[in-house]
């Protein structure tokens, strides 16, 4: 009975720590669903604007949550094995390493605007976009640092302290992001900048509440007082190793993706906009997977750290089913009700909301068959990060969007002529080629973990 899944000890453990993950991430994409929402309802030439800034945001916001997801792994492990101050030090590395990256991310955004117009957008989008970025670069100090603190709390398994400190500053974002886009309160009407000034202040508030939380909690004390101890060895290099390659398999994703939306742009505004509607969506529920993904990641740590070999490998099967389970219940949304969700951005009576109606129709279609692989690829991520298996993963991402999806969705769109679909088809073909990998690596891998 050994091979048996138990609902106490395999299922709850999981989900303990992947329900407040996965709630959070649903909260986390209430930012950028509202933020869309928000601007949607400015013009369509803002929504465009927003679009561009917000997959370069989310780009460096993947790039960093790869490398310092590498925090969570060392403390997940550390953990299991009872290392207190092992903690402690991975702790004080993945601050400085956090520190140290807000410089270039900063430079990025405050000279982004000549490379949009070098990939063909319009004089006038790029810079509504570029009074977004400005605001936005200002948030990005405390962003990192915020994630760098949240990811050794994550690595413990108190996740629920994750959740609340989310719902603080998605509530303060969109509150203040609503306030500053519209001039309500009396303030002055910002428009798409009131989106990046929002959002950066949002960031220094819980930034600021989480440092005087941490400070007067005895339990998190312990894995901080190291920060200013320089005696003790370095993980950087560590930190680095693990967390390097997956920041650019991030990249590469959220690269794709944002490739994706400039190749929207270019056969029309509809249907960049369209997709910007989708993608709201998948923001949304993708995070959720993500954050499933990291709970698997730091179950696994956990049991590898105790050397439990065959729980850890039943809680990744747990996990994928999980992912699938969910998301084909979302399919059945886009499916039968997609103009319900539709709704929330478009008057559906409104003529001029017809054509951006139907390629949105069409693109949900496929992105239900997309997603649903995309949630099992993602766990299967998280399991191979449990085993530290980073550089494999890399190279899946490269190939599947980059090697197929791309080139396939290219021929598709322009050569065949299929439009927006055509990418979409073939990022279905790509993602179940990465399932097919990642799941025989997996097999491979955890049979001879020692």
């Amino acid at each position: 009975m050994k091979n048996v899944f138990s609902i106490r000890s395999d299922l709850f453990p999981l989900l303990k720590i992947a329900m407040p993950l996965a709630l959070t991430g649903m909260i986390q994409s209430g930012v950028f669903f509202f933020e869309t929402l928000f601007l949607a309802h400015v013009n369509e030439q803002t929504l465009a604007a927003g679009a561009l800034v917000s997959w370069l945001f989310g780009t460096i916001a993947v790039i960093l949550f790869g490398i310092l997801s590498s925090i969570n792994i060392l403390v997940a492990l550390r953990y299991g094995a009872n290392d207190r101050e092992g903690i402690s030090i991975v702790a004080r590395d993945g601050l400085y390493l956090a520190l140290f990256m807000s410089i270039p991310a900063f430079l990025l955004f405050w000279n982004m605007s000549p490379l949009f117009l070098l990939f063909g957008q319009s004089e006038a989008i790029v810079l509504l976009a570029q009074t977004y970025l400005h605001a936005l670069a200002w948030g990005l100090l405390p962003n990192f640092l915020m994630v760098a603190i949240l990811e050794v709390i994550v690595g413990i398994g108190h996740t629920r302290i994750i959740m609340i400190f989310t719902i603080l500053s998605v509530g303060i974002n969109i509150i203040l992001s609503y306030i500053l886009i519209f001039g309500k309160l009396g303030f002055p009407i910002l428009g798409i900048a009131g989106a990046g000034w929002g959002t950066a202040i949002s960031y220094w508030i819980t930034l600021i509440a989480l440092i005087i939380y941490i400070f007067f909690d005895k339990k998190y004390q312990i894995y901080f007082h190291l920060a200013f101890n320089f005696r003790k060895p370095f993980l950087i290099f560590e930190l680095l190793q693990v967390g390097l390659p997956m920041g650019l398999m991030y990249c590469f994703e959220v690269a794709f993706f944002f490739a994706l939306t400039l190749m929207m742009g270019s056969l029309s505004s509809k249907l960049l906009a369209a997709n910007q509607v989708v993608l709201q969506y998948l923001g949304l529920l993708m995070s959720s997977m993500f954050s499933i993904a990291q709970a698997i990641t730091v179950r696994m740590g956990h049991l590898l750290g105790a050397n439990e070999i065959r729980a850890a490998s039943k809680a990744i099967y747990l996990g994928v089913a999980i992912a699938a389970i969910f998301m084909s219940l979302v399919a059945i949304l886009y499916w039968f009700f997609p103009r319900l969700l539709i709704s929330v951005d478009f008057n559906l009576h409104d003529p001029n909301n017809f054509e951006i109606i139907h390629y949105v129709q069409q693109l949900f279609m496929i992105s239900a068959l997309f997603q649903i692989f995309e949630a099992m690829r993602i766990a299967l991520f998280g399991a191979l990060r449990g085993l530290k298996d980073t550089k494999f993963t890399l190279f899946i991402s490269i190939i599947s969007f980059w090697g197929i999806a791309f080139p396939i969705g290219y021929l598709f769109a322009f050569t065949m002529r299929l439009g927006g679909i055509g990418f979409w088809f073939a990022m279905v073909i790509g993602a179940a080629f990465s399932v097919i990998l990642l799941f025989y690596r997996f097999q491979s891998k955890i049979q001879h973990y020692h």
